[in-house]
């Protein structure tokens, strides 16, 4: 390394924590985190550790590993559209309820067992078990039932239309032969998964690595690299240091490191659109919020541009919503920092502004619109804009007060707003229902965590979901964008760009929109390689 390139990366990377040099890249240990010496091994350091590597348990994203591992009966290619993976190809019955899908009859497991229709029957039946704990249990909420016409043809029947099915069969299959008799959920097969992806986990140490191995067997070929070791390194001035040491091959990292990153000539700099946005969730329950023109209010007090320029460093775009895609219709909620329109919503609502000069909090009834803005506090981005958006709905006279807090000890139910992170590039179903649909408010055990309830928004989901085809589906989400202008469930601030820092010489990853967190960066790990 050159001392230029050390002194950039010390630049960028202030706060790094003392780490054990080891050398990293094509030709050494991948990072050093399993001791293999492989000039085929790839090291990357991630920021999160995740609970399990089991897909069925991961609803909002998929983690790298757990990408590797496991494929779906689909998949989604570099414009996140459908495409055939364990399923070769399918078809629907004329009135949307019977999905017939022809199965490949070259896939093993990674312990060598052969994939049949068997193991998708199993899958799909246990998930859907009420009593399974699951939680993509509710994407398959219209199955009736699953069955298996020969070892290499399934039949799926619905009691509705789903439209959003076939993306959400990518969610990973398992092997009957492991789990057969067990609990889908058991911790123990989260820890140690055995899929039909390109790559087999062989070796993980919790919130510290974990190490895949070639699958020479993957039905779509054998992968071009040996090895891929994925490494947990929550503090991103510490992923900068492995990056300047050579300790990792490439890392997730944050805007303010993105100059260092170009200005080195070993590596590149890709950045991805994603469509994870980031919002201030308003629980319903506090009356002050409750009204949607306060709601109204809050979302033209926030300057979004300043936001993305200042906290992402134009790594984004301001957000007026949570859809993103084809469906997407930028003009239904035109929520621009409009301080007059704040000033006009709150009159309306029955506030005033305080103090002499009529630049205090605005108050009713003596009663000031008090409430904090909190996040993880384990999240230095979502912390730097919750500590921006506080400072900017203060000038607006809203007394808002930072409050971030360790992810353990946040409670949902007690929160009166909070920096949420969201969104997947996918059916506009599989990232809408699940926060926004009143079926699924917090004290149901859903994901709708500000216990948002309105009947338009709800009918606009359940017509979107049970559409039949593209123009009936764009009038339902036209719907449901219009619904919440009205009534907005979030402050919407920015989506997200996702910034990875590649070696120079390092070919393979495709662009795409990714997920929330910018997961799905590994969906063609099997093409990666080095030059």
């Amino acid at each position: 390394m050159t001392g230029r390139r050390a002194a950039a990366w010390v630049l960028a990377a202030p706060l790094a924590l003392s780490l054990v040099a080891c050398s990293g890249g094509q030709g050494a240990a991948g990072g050093g985190a399993a001791g293999v010496q492989d000039a085929a091994s790839f090291t990357y350091a991630e920021s999160q550790s995740p609970d399990t590597f089991n897909p069925v348990m991961q609803d909002e994203h998929t983690d790298p590993v757990t990408e590797m591992v496991f494929r779906g009966l689909v998949g989604h290619d570099a414009q996140n559209q459908v495409v055939p993976a364990l399923a070769t190809g399918w078809t629907v019955s004329a009135d949307g309820l019977t999905y017939e899908l022809a199965l490949r009859d070259d896939v093993t497991w990674h312990d060598g067992e052969p994939f049949t229709s068997a193991d998708v029957v199993f899958t799909l039946d246990a998930v859907r078990d009420p009593g399974s704990g699951a939680a993509t249990q509710h994407k398959l909420a219209a199955l009736d039932s699953v069955e298996a016409l020969d070892d290499t043809t399934v039949v799926i029947t619905l009691s509705r239309p789903d439209a959003a099915l076939l993306d959400d069969l990518a969610m990973g299959i398992l092997p009957e032969h492991v789990l057969a008799g067990e609990d889908i959920t058991d911790p123990a097969f989260g820890r140690a998964p055995i899929g039909t992806g390109p790559f087999e986990l062989v070796d993980v140490e919790t919130d510290q690595f974990a190490r895949l191995e070639a699958n020479d067997a993957f039905y779509g070929g054998a992968p071009r690299l040996d090895e891929v070791i994925i490494t947990y390194v929550p503090d991103a001035s510490a992923r900068a240091v492995q990056l300047a040491t050579g300790e990792v091959d490439a890392a997730y990292v944050e805007p303010q490191q993105a100059a260092a990153v170009e200005e080195d000539e070993d590596l590149r700099l890709e950045v991805w659109p994603t469509a994870d946005y980031r919002a201030l969730m308003i629980n319903m329950d506090d009356p002050t919020l409750a009204d949607p023109r306060v709601r109204r209010a809050l979302n033209h007090a926030v300057d979004r541009d300043a936001l993305v320029d200042g906290v992402l460093l134009g790594y984004g775009e301001p957000a007026t919503g949570p859809l993103r895609g084809p469906y997407e219709q930028p003009g239904a909620a035109p929520s621009t920092f409009d301080p007059a329109t704040v000033g006009r919503l709150m009159t309306e609502a029955g506030y005033a502004r305080g103090g002499s000069d009529g630049a205090g909090p605005w108050t009713k009834d003596g009663e000031p619109v008090s409430f904090s803005v909190s996040t993880f506090a384990e999240d230095d981005l979502r912390v730097a804009m919750g500590d921006v958006v506080t400072t900017q709905l203060k000038e607006q006279g809203f007394d808002a007060v930072a409050d971030p807090q360790p992810r353990d000890a946040v409670t949902w139910e007690d929160l009166d707003t909070f920096v949420i992170g969201w969104g997947t590039p996918y059916h506009p179903d599989t990232s809408l229902y699940s926060p926004f649909h009143s079926s699924q408010v917090l004290a149901q055990g859903g994901s709708n965590l500000g216990s948002y309830v309105n009947a338009d928004v709800d009918a606009a989901l359940d017509a979107g979901r049970t559409a039949r085809d593209e123009d009936a589906e764009a009038q339902a989400y036209g719907r449901f964008q219009e619904a919440i202008a009205e009534d907005p469930p979030y402050v919407w601030l920015a989506y997200l760009q996702a910034l990875n820092a590649f070696p120079a010489d390092f070919a393979g990853p495709q662009e795409r929109t990714l997920e929330h967190h910018g997961y799905g960066l590994f969906w063609n790990a099997e093409d990666w390689r080095w030059e």
